[in-house]
């Protein structure tokens, strides 16, 4: 019985830093997108001020194409 209880708290322990755990995620992928909006209005702004026209792509890796 013993060991079906120690089994329990276990499985109530994973439980919850599972759970927080995937609140830190949520937060971390809201800081991603929030960095990413900025890259693209930094990517704007530098565009925009080129004189030859050239288009520059901040980050991304030619190998993995979007």
């Amino acid at each position: 019985m013993g060991d079906i209880m120690a089994g329990l708290k276990t499985v109530v322990e994973l439980t919850g830093k599972v759970e927080r755990l995937e609140r830190n995620v949520d937060k971390l992928a809201g800081q991603v997108d929030d960095i990413d909006r900025r890259l693209v209005r930094i990517e704007t702004v530098i565009e925009i001020t080129r004189s030859d026209g050239a288009t520059l792509r901040i980050g991304r890796d030619p190998e993995n194409k979007p």
